[in-house]
């Protein structure tokens, strides 16, 4: 089986710092199949349904940058660039229809909603959006700093790493505009979320990743509110090592977590009503790994720490993880994004 995806990184305009690459797993190799060198610190990626159009962020202070690129066979082809309009830019997605790409500005605290044109072109920001408060470690929750986002209907999840929240808006299809329901979830204080995934079955069930707490939050949606249900600890038991949570996947009944400093992924089984069960604990095989992504039966890791990229293995029995011996060299990769329809 072969797997294509893109790797987004840490580093300046003269290094290739976007790649494609090939996983074969009958053969056990990852391949470089090209790089592009010309985006400077290009930290998360993400594609336009299809795989056509890739966009990346450039996380720079004082004010960042979203590029786009045409997806072709021998490279990528720049579509243009446009400012974020707040300092580091660290996430990207689409809406579901694709009319606009939504950027967390970190640093600015701040939602940029960018407008698209039909050919996935970047034509401007229509709307910015900036979150107000603090939380209560002063070293990491000074101010706002918005962390991620998820678009689901008519409906923007933005999680805010700085103030504890994941404030939920409306987006006005029409007008590319942000509005506020009054609706958020609400963490321990000094969780520090981080991302967050959507139960892919039961529709009122949220997991969020805390970074600061190194915990998965698990939120319930009751009369129009969501509750907080459990926090659970993605590190063993006992443990005191420094660590901060990055990553959160679903894969079939299992949740990923990747712990860094701790350097490895914690794996859940989601039991019928929601709740999680610590079913493991297993290295990545590398340092400090930012993110990952599920690819068939395959786990695809960035390991920032120690510039490669490492590949598990879920097994069919229990969705245990283990090692592959698979890895691949990559200066400080910190972005792994799955091609669709990459499986051949």
């Amino acid at each position: 089986m072969r797997y294509e995806f893109f790797v987004g990184s840490y580093g300046g305009r003269e290094e290739e710092n976007i790649a494609k690459y090939s996983l074969d797993t009958d053969k056990g190799r990852i391949t470089k199949l090209y790089g592009y060198a010309g985006a400077e610190n290009p930290s998360w990626l993400t594609l336009r349904w299809g795989g056509s159009v890739l966009y990346a962020v450039e996380e720079l202070a004082p004010a960042g940058n979203v590029r786009a690129f045409e997806v072709k066979d021998y490279g990528l082809n720049p579509l243009g660039c446009v400012s974020t309009r707040g300092a580091d830019p660290c996430h990207i997605c689409l809406d579901e229809e694709e009319r606009y790409l939504i950027a967390a500005n970190y640093s600015g605290g701040s939602l940029a909603v960018c407008r698209l044109d039909k050919d996935g072109s970047l034509m401007g920001v229509a709307d910015l959006l900036q979150e107000t408060g603090s939380g209560s470690n002063p070293a990491r929750q000074e101010g706002p700093h918005m962390h991620f986002a998820k678009v689901r209907g008519e409906q923007v999840f933005a999680v805010d790493l700085g103030t504890d929240r994941v404030s939920i808006y409306h987006l006005d299809a029409d007008r590319g505009e942000l509005r506020d329901t009054g609706k958020a979830l609400k963490l321990p204080a000094g969780a520090g979320p981080r991302h967050l995934e959507f139960h892919p079955k039961v529709h009122n069930l949220i997991y969020v990743a805390c970074e600061l707490g190194s915990q998965v939050a698990v939120f319930r949606e009751k009369d129009g509110a969501y509750v907080l249900e459990a926090v659970e600890s993605t590190l063993p038991e006992g443990c005191s090592a420094e660590n901060t949570v990055a990553a959160i996947r679903i894969h079939e009944d299992s949740l990923f977590v990747s712990n860094r400093g701790h350097d490895s992924i914690a794996s859940f089984s989601m039991q019928k009503d929601g709740g999680l069960a610590l079913r493991q604990i297993v290295p990545t095989g590398g340092k400090i790994p930012r993110d990952f992504a599920v690819m068939g039966e395959y786990v695809v890791v960035a390991n920032q720490g120690s510039d490669e990229i490492t590949v598990l293995r879920i097994l069919p029995e229990g969705g245990r993880l283990e090692h592959t011996g698979i890895c691949a060299s990559m200066p400080h990769p910190v972005c792994i994004c799955p091609i669709p329809g990459g499986r051949l």
